[in-house]
């Protein structure tokens, strides 16, 4: 769960500094290359250097940012469901212009296992425990209310025999409880502010996002 947490404020700590209004950026001659393409190709090449059989379809939310020198993509699944004795990858970020890539599978099953982990797909079994998970979840007075269309931080949804496991994590603070999987009843809740990362000082870099 470390690991998990580690590469989500990665993502937090690029997406968060993703600049919200119009602003021209001094891009570099290899990044204004990049950008000539569009975001769609941009995306598309990000894919084929996952090397994955993944495709638009596998994420939630893609965004492809720039602060002038370095270009990336982030494909991610802010709601994560794993079935019983489920492994799959939800999230990645590529580095275009240093073709490097970035994954963790979230494991719902005991380590190790020889069974391939592929790219999470949404099915329409998942999306009805999930709807009924976010239901639970705002019809508690144990945790706070879920918007799932506005959601951008981090839930993970473990399906157990009898509940649901979730833990959500943001950037400040991480949570955790447990849902029944009939009655819909929310209980075991906990929570834990998350100690920020450190900055380095000098200035820190805004990510324009291309869309």
């Amino acid at each position: 769960m470390k690991k998990l947490i580690k590469v989500f404020v990665l993502f937090l700590m690029i997406i968060n500094s993703t600049s919200s209004y119009s602003q021209e950026l001094a891009m570099n001659k290899e990044v204004q290359e990049v950008m000539q393409l569009g975001k769609d190709s941009i995306v598309q090449l990000a894919l084929e250097l996952l090397d994955e059989k993944a495709s638009v379809q596998n994420f939630g939310k893609i965004k492809v940012m720039t602060d002038g020198n370095d270009v990336y993509v982030s494909f991610r699944n802010p709601i994560k469901y794993l079935p019983l004795e489920s492994a799959f990858y939800f999230d990645a970020l590529v580095h275009v212009i240093e073709k490097t890539t970035g994954k963790s599978p979230v494991f719902n099953r005991i380590e190790p296992n020889e069974e391939p982990i592929t790219f999470y797909k949404p099915t329409e079994d998942t999306e009805v425990n999930i709807q009924f998970v976010t239901e639970a979840i705002n019809k508690s007075d144990a945790v706070g209310q879920f918007d799932a269309a506005n959601f951008d931080d981090d839930m993970i949804i473990y399906e157990k025999e009898k509940y649901y496991a979730v833990s959500v994590v943001s950037e400040g603070q991480e949570s955790s409880y447990k849902i029944e999987k009939v009655s819909g009843k929310v209980y075991d809740a906990e929570h834990a502010h998350l100690a920020p990362p450190p900055m380095e000082s000098g200035n820190k870099a805004v990510f324009k996002e291309i869309h």
